[in-house]
């Protein structure tokens, strides 16, 4: 959570502690904060309908001729505050919500029976309850009576529901919420009855909008007050006699709510048409009577979490599933927008031994999510070693799924366009606040002047129709609707159209590199091999890099085992697949097989028969002799001499360990063709790859040739290796950091990435119309600072100083990028008050700052962290959690 965020809820519970909050004595509670920390934070308070003041809000509501129910129609919390009244939240009939925009919501406090069997089992289609009355006698008969009755409400397509041991209103999302890791280890399939009893907890799996009948479309369009007000403008123009003009601002109007009403259903209904899909799959149900597993065929809407389902080939996931065994690839593009294909593995937990180390942690779906196939991915191919199906248990299903999370943010977006309209709502009033003193000017001089009391009146309101502009909505609407059409033309789409009357007052965009400032492939430079030098006893003596090596057969793999490893490694250590007879995958993974001159091959014909092969992916040199039958023994000598030999070199990938930005690597583990033992196979960014290899086998100079290459805006890669002495079953279950570490540390690759053409063009013109530009990207610091200078988003001029702070050392230092032992002169950092100090605004200087350093200033200097973000430029080896960091420290200051 933010500072910001802390602010403004600790400025909340004061209020409602100092102000009109009850007691909380006795188990009490009228409100709660929900979804702490996130955007979707919100302040619960509970309601309880109250007769009498009821009765005299529609009191008043008759005296002024429904004009009071219009205003509650515009703020239905005030409706709520004056016909209810606070209640305690266990009993509490209405809740009423205020998020973190200020935005209020009311909601009915319903009952849901969880038990089949029930007479008054609620059906899980129809949750809506018609009568708020009956809601509350329902409640108080079944939670006295009946332990299965639980209260919930339901807000922006989420179910909240009320736990009576924490005394609190809780989300539901799904099966995996605090939980631990151990879960997955003892899950079996659901019985007939558990899913039954699901079904009415989490409702229909189905993400289906259903579309506004035009009625309500229009009267919510036409009742706003801009409307109200445009309308009793017009009737005191026609009673003037301003007949043409009148007539002119109602056509206007009629034309613009029409062709509103038009782009509203056609949003709405491509919106459905994308969203809702239905598929039938197979689930896995426990039969307590035979005590066996079946396997029956039903609609995706039938899902439930708790679901054993079977993942078959090219089908479209329906809800986010746990991977439990055999590997998946998969197209997240839908999610993602990259369509490069992932490879799911299995979650090692699920039928694991009880001393698996990490079954006490947490499971946390973003931290596991190489285990995750999400609602909207396309499945490509599965696979599976051994006899069997591929299977996966379901987490989440609706809106509480990645698709659906998405489907909410169309839905629900942030009101990003919250100051603009505060600022219209702020002119109309100053406007209204003019036009009533000219109204009282006007109206005392007619009285002096003995005018009759019908023109007094008509000049009057005159005074006010004119001052308010009332053609504002329909110009702002029709603006809105032309802007959204030329955006089109250039193939540009916008989710929600408010958004587009503050793009103007953008100061601020955030870059990555890889694919958005440079290009999307990367050409392989070179490849830069360890050397090691041996005494008499044949023990190394010395560690250095080689020289550049721009092909493959310039590398000495017939007598060096370290570079015969490059080849293996650079040729087996991807996620690479075929999909129909094609290769894909990520264009790195391609480039590095092309340069060793390998053929990635997948003996399986079909989907099904990979169940029978222990290796399904197979890489082997593309001049591999082909009628040359293995050998039936096994060798135990080196590698080179294995390549070299007469024989079929082939590596099995045994095991994928998918490449994870936490983690800053991806590994695989295989078996090499007449040997007896595994290999695992790493790369990664240099740093972290050094991190866990020996020292022994990195040269003393590494940081030097690193610098130099990233200096170069090179994207560096390091490649180490590591034999394994483990079982093929212990090979399936360990964990990668169990195997990840003491590596044998083999070289670097040095991958070319150019910028676009239309980078450096695309910058000049932000930078002329005075919009900052911020580079935010997973490489290395030195390739990201190279960058930033040959795309001109740091000038030639302008120093660059790099703020670092480590576990050791957790105040920031600054030192300038590229130059060593000269003292910053620009800025300077209190220790005693904790503020940065300008010592001179007049020399141009960028802040650059890495990941770690981010988030260690973040944590404890957060008085700092503005200025940075202020003054900052290259943010580089940032994490995804850290750049959505990044982004809403920029959105708080504005």
């Amino acid at each position: 959570m933010t500072k910001h965020q802390r602010d403004d809820k600790a400025f909340e519970l004061g209020k409602i502690d100092s102000s009109d909050s009850m007691p909380q004595r006795g188990g009490a509670r009228s409100y709660q904060v929900v979804n702490d920390g996130t955007d979707d934070q919100f302040i619960l308070y509970g309601y309880s309908r109250s007769v009498a003041r009821t009765i005299i809000a529609w009191i008043f509501i008759v005296l002024t001729v429904g004009f009071l129910r219009l205003v509650f129609y515009w703020k239905p919390h005030w409706f709520l505050r004056c016909c209810c009244t606070r209640a305690d939240l266990a009993v509490a009939q209405y809740v009423l919500l205020k998020d973190r925009y200020q935005q209020w919501y009311v909601e009915t406090v319903l009952i849901i029976n969880t038990n089949p069997n029930s007479a008054h089992s609620n059906d899980s289609r129809n949750f809506v309850s018609t009568n708020p009355s009956s809601c509350d006698s329902l409640s108080e008969r079944q939670q006295a009576d009946d332990p299965d009755s639980h209260r919930y409400f339901i807000n922006k397509r989420w179910r909240y529901v009320w736990e009576e041991a924490e005394y609190k209103f809780k989300k539901i999302l799904g099966i995996e919420e605090n939980v631990k890791c151990e879960y997955f280890s003892q899950i079996r399939p659901l019985t007939v009855e558990q899913r039954a009893q699901k079904k009415i907890i989490y409702g229909e799996n189905s993400i289906s909008l259903r579309l506004t009948p035009i009625l309500h479309l229009l009267i919510r369009e036409v009742l706003s007050p801009f409307y109200i007000f445009q309308l009793f403008s017009c009737l005191s123009w026609f009673l003037d006699e301003y007949v043409a003009y009148a007539s002119c601002i109602m056509f206007i109007t009629v034309v613009s709510v029409i062709v509103t009403l038009r782009e509203v259903r056609k949003n709405e209904r491509a919106l459905r048409d994308t969203v809702h899909q239905s598929e039938v799959t197979t689930v896995v149900i426990y039969n307590s009577e035979t005590n066996e597993e079946e396997q029956r065929d039903i609609i995706s809407e039938d899902l439930v979490p708790g679901d054993i389902i079977i993942i078959r080939g090219s089908t479209t996931m329906q809800c986010d599933a746990a991977l439990l065994n055999g590997n998946v690839i998969v197209n997240e593009s839908m999610l993602t927008g990259e369509s490069i294909p992932v490879t799911k593995v299995q979650i090692p937990y699920y039928q694991s031994s009880s001393d698996h180390s990490a079954l006490n942690q947490t499971f946390d779906i973003r931290e596991h999510n190489r285990f995750i196939l999400f609602s909207g991915t396309s499945v490509i191919q599965t696979r599976y070693y051994g006899a069997g199906d591929v299977r996966a248990m379901v987490l989440r299903t609706a809106f509480g799924t990645a698709k659906g999370e998405l489907v909410r943010s169309i839905l629900y977006p942030k009101p990003v366009d919250f100051k603009f309209n505060t600022d219209t709502y702020r002119y109309v009033g100053g406007m209204a606040l003019i036009a009533f003193g000219g109204m009282i000017f006007s109206m005392v001089l007619r009285i002096i002047r003995r005018e009759p009391v019908s023109v007094i009146i008509k000049r009057t309101v005159d005074i006010i129709t004119i001052a308010v502009p009332p053609a504002l909505p329909a110009a702002l609407s029709a603006g809105l609707v032309y802007a959204q059409n030329r955006l089109k033309k250039d193939n540009i789409f916008c989710i929600s159209p408010r958004s587009i009357n503050i793009c103007g007052s953008i100061n601020t965009v955030v870059f990555d590199k890889t694919g958005t400032l440079t290009e999307d492939g990367l050409d392989l430079q070179c490849v830069v091999p360890i050397i090691r030098t041996y005494n008499t006893t044949n023990d190394p003596r010395q560690v250095q890099f080689g020289s550049e090596i721009t092909e493959v057969t310039n590398l000495n793999w017939r007598e060096d085992e370290a570079q015969s490893m490059i080849i293996v490694c650079m040729a087996a250590c991807h996620t690479l697949t075929r999909i129909n007879g094609e290769l894909a995958g990520d264009p790195l993974d391609l480039k590095m097989l092309a340069f060793t001159q390998y053929e990635l091959y997948e003996p399986a014909a079909n989907e099904q028969s990979n169940f029978d092969t222990l290796f399904p992916t197979i890489v082997r040199p593309i001049n591999t002799p082909k009628d040359v039958a293995s050998p039936l023994g096994r060798f135990s000598g080196s590698v080179s001499s294995l390549i070299a030999g007469n024989i079929p070199f082939e590596i099995g990938i045994v095991r994928q360990l998918p490449f994870s930005s936490s983690l800053q690597r991806t590994s695989v583990i295989v078996r090499i063709l007449t040997k007896d033992s595994f290999d695992l196979l790493t790369k990664g960014s240099p740093e972290k790859i050094a991190e866990l290899s020996r020292p022994e086998t990195i040269p003393k100079n590494f940081n030097d040739i690193l610098s130099s290459y990233a200096k170069q805006g090179y994207r560096v890669l390091a490649l180490a290796y590591k034999p394994l002495e483990l079982n093929y079953v212990k090979i399936q279950r360990i964990e990668r950091e169990k195997v990840e570490n003491d590596l044998i540390f083999l070289g670097l690759v040095i991958m070319e990435n150019r910028l676009k053409p239309q980078t450096e063009g695309v910058l000049k013109i932000l930078s002329n119309a005075n919009i900052r530009t911020i580079m935010c990207t997973g490489d290395n610091m030195l390739t990201a600072l190279s960058v930033a200078r040959d795309c001109d988003m740091i000038p030639d001029d302008a120093k660059i100083i790099v703020i670092e702070a480590t576990e050791s050392n957790r105040t920031p230092t600054f030192t300038y990028a590229q130059v060593f032992n000269r003292r910053v002169k620009e800025v300077s950092y209190d220790l005693n008050s904790h503020r940065l100090i300008e010592l001179d605004r007049r020399s141009p200087y960028h802040f650059a700052i890495s990941g770690k350093s981010f988030q260690i200033v973040r944590d404890e200097h957060p008085e700092l962290l503005h200025r940075l973000c202020v003054r900052g430029t290259v943010f580089a080896r940032m994490l995804p959690e850290q750049k959505q960091q990044l982004i809403e420290t920029l959105e708080e200051l504005g």
